[in-house]
């Protein structure tokens, strides 16, 4: 665990809360040949989740405003979106 104190602090925040959400996933990947690499793909698979739902959110926002001179409502589905994105 000593590595990970020598870890740039601007990355550290990030990597403690990637081997959390990737510690939720113990179960899959404790009785695997490969502990450690198990664990890294659970890891991968975890930026790979957020990665897609925030392409989506970034698409809906995208429509939203294009449709923004077609559509009254534009304002309420941004406000939908940012409060998603706020519990993100």
């Amino acid at each position: 665990m000593s590595w990970r104190k020598d870890v740039d602090p601007i990355l550290k925040e990030h990597l403690e809360a990637l081997i959390k959400e990737s510690y939720r996933y113990k179960r899959s990947y404790k009785n695997s040949k490969d502990v450690s690499k198990a664990q890294l793909w659970c890891a991968l698979a975890c930026l790979s989740k957020e990665i897609f739902d925030l392409n989506l959110k970034v698409k809906f926002l995208e429509k939203a405003l294009q449709g923004a001179g077609k559509k009254k409502s534009v304002d309420e589905d941004v406000k939908k979106v940012m409060d998603s994105l706020g519990k993100f």
